[in-house]
């Protein structure tokens, strides 16, 4: 029964994301600069950014700071940055910090375990949000 809810669940997520728009260009705009600057496992940060931001189109969310990611510092307060660019790398620097060190405890753990014990990912609800962008990414980016 858990697999069904979890299909229907997936299946009911991907037709949800379908439904929003997507500027694929500019998807894959963020995309290529999220890769150039060395950031581990693309396909799942675009995934991330697009599930923190409404696919880049949100106009509530801590986008408005360049926030790609949805970080948030004390206060439950949007991080703000100068640009987009130094919210990579704030990215790439937070990431660098906490891969190594969980990869060499976690050999073999995915993208989504990394983002859970780094507490990115409060639960398993995110992750699953995420899976169906991730699935997106990789069927409609260039990667």
């Amino acid at each position: 029964m858990k697999k069904y809810l979890l299909a229907f669940f997936l299946f009911f997520s991907f037709f949800q994301l379908e439904a929003q728009r997507i500027n694929k260009t500019k998807v894959q705009n963020l995309y290529d600069r999220i890769k150039a600057a060395g950031i581990r496992h693309p396909e799942f940060v675009i995934a991330q950014s697009m599930q923190e931001t409404g696919n880049l189109n949100c106009k509530k969310c801590c986008l408005r700071y360049n926030n790609l990611f949805g970080f948030y510092v004390k206060g439950n307060k949007c991080k703000k940055f100068e640009s987009e660019e130094a919210c990579i790398e704030y990215y790439k620097a937070w990431q660098d910090k906490r891969y190594d060190k969980w990869r060499k405890k976690y050999p073999k753990g995915d993208y989504y375990h990394f983002l859970k014990y780094v507490r990115y990912a409060t639960g398993d609800k995110y992750n699953n949000e995420i899976r169906p962008k991730v699935n997106w990414v990789k069927k409609n980016l260039l990667l």
